[in-house]
């Protein structure tokens, strides 16, 4: 997308009028590359709090090229993505969506902001009409389905929306990007302004973290997936004087790079335990990006740890009920692996090999999931 130097960022809140049951905090940036919408959607839905959030990025001629859906929903967070080519075919969670063939925009059934990307794209002239296939994201199954709909341009900034296949129409007043300002008594535009710049951090997270793996991985990532989430434990550290220094620690996983990677933060001491200090202290704060390496059958990993300087490369995949990785250390082979694995637990050990063959521990983790 083009800096906010050359960008055009809007933020809007609408009020669901119809039934006082919704808002809706969106926020459009439009620039020379292509535009971006974006929100965030509070409802009550079957007497229960619904949370979704979403963003759409379209290319230069307002064509959906990328959706993201993120909802909350009587405990369980659900995700969703679309990608678009632009020409008709679809992907929906990196599978090829054949049922999706010829939509040409997505429609967030939440939400009045979707019906700017046709206005915007047709750019039809007043009294003239068109019939589009659009991606009806219906909430909050979040199925994904084809929906056959008509749009009439019946004055300057005035459209009659149409559903072909229940015959329900409403006319919508728009403004100069195709938002609506009034949704034929569903929807009202309570509040608009200039938006402040994005949070960098916030714009650095969401292009780093993925919902999921990529359709890439296939059945690679399951070996490694599972760890999806946060981890809480015992961290010994096992000294070659056989002293043993414990902490707690916390460990989160999670898909990155278009679902292509598994990358990991490792603290130790927990951010919520006394701070350590001295030589005794056992101090971690580093980071694992892990890769499947399709030519080789394996997973090879990265370790990198700014506290303690030091960078590990890794490989291997799964042994048994084990998953072991094989690498070197300072000239020296050393063992990763994973064992007594549950859906809320799993032993970490990592270990060094001596002259005579034989492992050494020197590290062990148990730990518990905490998310």
């Amino acid at each position: 997308m083009a800096t906010e130097a050359t960008a055009v960022t809007r933020e809007l809140i609408w009020r669901r009028v119809m039934d006082e049951l919704s808002f809706e905090h969106a926020r459009m940036r439009r620039g020379p590359e292509g535009v971006e919408l974006s929100g965030l959607i509070l409802v009550v839905e079957e007497g229960a709090p619904l949370r979704a959030e979403y963003a759409i990025v379209c290319d230069g001629a307002w064509r959906t090229r990328r959706v993201r859906v993120t909802q909350s929903w009587r405990g369980e967070h659900r995700t969703l993505t679309l990608e678009h080519d632009g020409e008709g075919l679809w992907r929906r969670n990196g599978q090829v969506a054949e049922e999706l063939k010829g939509c040409t925009d997505v429609d967030l059934g939440l939400t009045p902001a979707t019906n700017a990307l046709p206005i915007q794209r047709l750019r039809l002239q007043e009294g003239s009409s068109v019939e589009i296939r659009a991606a009806w994201v219906k909430f909050p199954a979040l199925e994904v389905v084809p929906a056959r709909q008509g749009y009439t341009r019946v004055g300057p900034a005035r459209y009659r929306y149409e559903s072909l296949e229940s015959g329900f129409n409403a006319m919508l007043d728009v403004d100069a990007d195709g938002l609506p300002i009034d949704y034929a008594g569903i929807w009202r535009r309570i509040a608009e302004g200039p938006a402040a710049p994005e949070s960098v951090t916030r714009t650095f997270v969401e292009a780093l973290v993925s919902p999921g793996p990529s359709s890439e991985l296939g059945d690679a990532a399951a070996t490694f997936g599972w760890l999806v989430g946060g981890w809480a434990g015992t961290i010994q550290d096992h000294d070659a004087d056989g002293s043993v220094r414990q902490s707690q620690g916390e460990w989160w996983f999670h898909w990155v790079l278009d679902g292509r990677a598994l990358q990991d933060v490792f603290i130790v001491p927990s951010r919520n335990a006394p701070a350590q200090s001295g030589p005794g202290a056992n101090q971690r704060y580093g980071t694992t990006v892990r890769m499947f390496d399709r030519a080789a059958g394996k997973w090879q990993i990265t370790w990198v740890s700014p506290t303690g300087g030091a960078i590990n490369r890794l490989a291997g995949g799964r042994d048994g009920d084990r998953l072991v990785l094989l690498g070197e250390h300072h000239g020296k082979p050393i063992r990763w692996s994973f064992s007594d694995i549950g859906p809320d637990r799993f032993t970490w050990l990592g270990e060094v090999q001596d002259a005579d063959g034989s492992w050494s521990l020197q590290s062990r983790f148990d730990m518990r999931r905490i998310a």
